[in-house]
């Protein structure tokens, strides 16, 4: 059910980015299908980093480094196929109205994060960087965002609009965002593949629209 009665007013949502305000989960595994090497190769890499057998860094370098010599504007192409949520360019309006800045914090690429920053104005994105050189990947990354460490980044993003916890509202759907939802006034889960964060979210919202977030949202702005 909604939320109702007066709340403290949000003046900053922050949006992990795969599986939020994209339907695909992993822009990463997105690439790695479309380019035909996931099965045998890149998904070996994930299955070792999830058994505990590889750091993060290293499932990122061995990763990024599957595309080494590759066009960037090939892999642009291809991220900016990945299809977006239904709703979201409402949600993001709706937000926007209310005079709400707009964040992204992802562990996924910033070449996808970046082109949403500039297709909706959001101001404030971070995400991990593939290294480009003449307009190539040279198979090298710069993790800024760890799978599950954001939250430096909620803590930068507060500095950098002057706001408080209980001022924003911060939407996720994996285990990846728990500590980003845990530092937030308003945590909310959106089709979430973790107990532990939809436990923690004041909302949890099971649809395939990002606008039905907005009946939830609507006591902090009336």
């Amino acid at each position: 059910m909604p939320e109702t009665g007066k709340k403290t007013p949000i003046k900053l949502a922050l949006f992990d980015l795969d599986g939020t305000l994209t339907k695909e989960r992993s822009a990463w595994e997105y690439i790695h299908r479309r380019l035909g090497v996931w099965e045998g190769q890149a998904e070996k890499y994930q299955e070792a980093f999830l058994k505990g057998e590889i750091s993060y860094e290293k499932f990122c370098q061995l990763d990024a480094a599957i595309w080494k010599g590759m066009a960037v504007s090939q892999i642009e192409k291809i991220l900016q196929e990945i299809p977006l949520q239904d709703g979201v360019d409402d949600l993001l309006a709706y937000l926007r109205s209310k005079r709400v800045k707009l964040g992204i914090i992802s562990s996924g690429l910033s070449l996808l994060a970046n082109y949403l920053k500039k297709k909706y104005g959001i101001e404030y994105a971070v995400a991990n960087e593939l290294e480009i050189v003449a307009g190539h990947l040279t198979g090298g990354i710069k993790i800024h965002v760890y799978y599950d460490r954001k939250k430096e980044w909620v803590e930068e993003a507060m500095r950098n609009f002057s706001v408080r916890p209980e001022e924003i509202m911060a939407v996720g759907d994996s285990h990846g965002d728990i500590d980003m939802l845990r530092m937030v006034g308003l945590p909310i889960a959106f089709n979430s593949s973790s107990k532990t964060l939809a436990g923690i979210a004041k909302i949890s919202v099971e649809s395939a629209d990002l606008r039905d977030l907005i009946p939830h949202l609507k006591c902090f702005f009336e």
